[in-house]
């Protein structure tokens, strides 16, 4: 006798299939905490100048001095180009059709997202292109980075608050920011009643470290596990938008399909070189 089993019913079973999950990115993480500009009007190129400082004399015979946009302790003008960023999709009608979840909507999320992925992207490129480097490709962190990124920041004036951007192994690893807090003979402090370390301990996270308001971001490149984070102020950097995000969808007859296409229109550049410190560090031991 023969058994009738799934497999000899393989043809005629059918196949449950869930709603679509989409491969996650890196979040908005840099574009909040810097100077963000828009570009009305027409033009490509947004430059901010520095205008030099003035220096009070102690007499009664007073030298007329020139307002100097030439001379600064900042690179005058921050020059910053504006381009356009974005992805589409062609989304034929019978793979919409034959699908269980909404594929335009899907192929709108993502698009999204890929625009958000490359703008911070972006603007962490510009991490490496503040002039004091506070580490170095073969350094771990170490606490006195950040005493040294917080000294630096207020010797020339940068407003508060200042924010640390690092790679998530820069802080969650054993070379890591979460090591400056281990209970260890070396460590900051003991892990007394909501000290920082007993959040550390409890959480695996603290908001704020030595003054910084600490944030991971996973769009850093790690090559050769060294990677480049920054301390810095909001006007460390800027980034110029001609256009936000704004979606399309074109009828392609001929292929039988929809264009879906995302794009925005932005530019960055480093506004206050003195205001920001690349932190280049270990990402592993």
């Amino acid at each position: 006798m023969a058994d009738t089993t799934t497999t000899t019913l393989s043809e005629a079973i059918p196949i449950a299939v869930s709603s679509a999950l989409l491969e996650l990115d890196e979040g908005d993480v840099i574009r909040p905490l810097v100077t963000n500009i828009t570009l009305p009007g027409a033009g490509v190129r947004h430059q901010t100048p520095f205008i030099q400082r003035l220096t009070s004399e102690a007499d009664d015979s007073l030298s007329s001095q020139a307002l100097d946009s030439t001379t600064s302790d900042e690179t005058s003008p921050s020059d910053c180009t504006v381009g356009v960023h974005g992805s589409y999709v062609q989304l034929k009608d019978i793979a919409a059709l034959a699908t269980v979840d909404d594929m335009m909507a899907v192929a709108g999320k993502l698009i999204g997202q890929s625009i958000v992925v490359r703008r911070d992207l972006d603007l962490a490129a510009l991490f490496n292109s503040f002039t004091t480097n506070q580490g170095g490709s073969s350094a771990s962190i170490a606490p006195a980075d950040l005493y040294d990124s917080y000294g630096r920041l207020r010797r020339y004036f940068a407003p508060l608050p200042y924010h640390a951007v690092l790679h998530p192994y820069h802080i969650w690893s054993s070379v890591g920011v979460i090591t400056f807090f281990d209970n260890s003979a070396d460590a900051l402090q003991s892990f007394g009643q909501g000290s920082v370390g007993e959040a550390w301990t409890r959480n695996g996270f603290a908001g704020m470290c030595l003054g910084f308001n600490l944030w991971a971001d996973a769009n850093i490149p790690a090559t050769s596990d060294v990677g480049s984070g920054a301390c810095f102020s909001r006007e460390a950097i800027k980034v110029v938008f001609k256009r936000f995000i704004q979606f399309e969808v074109e009828r392609d007859s001929p292929e039988v399909a929809n264009k879906i296409v995302g794009n925005e229109i932005w530019g960055e550049a480093i506004l206050r070189n003195l205001h920001g410190q690349e932190m280049e560090f270990k990402t592993a031991a």
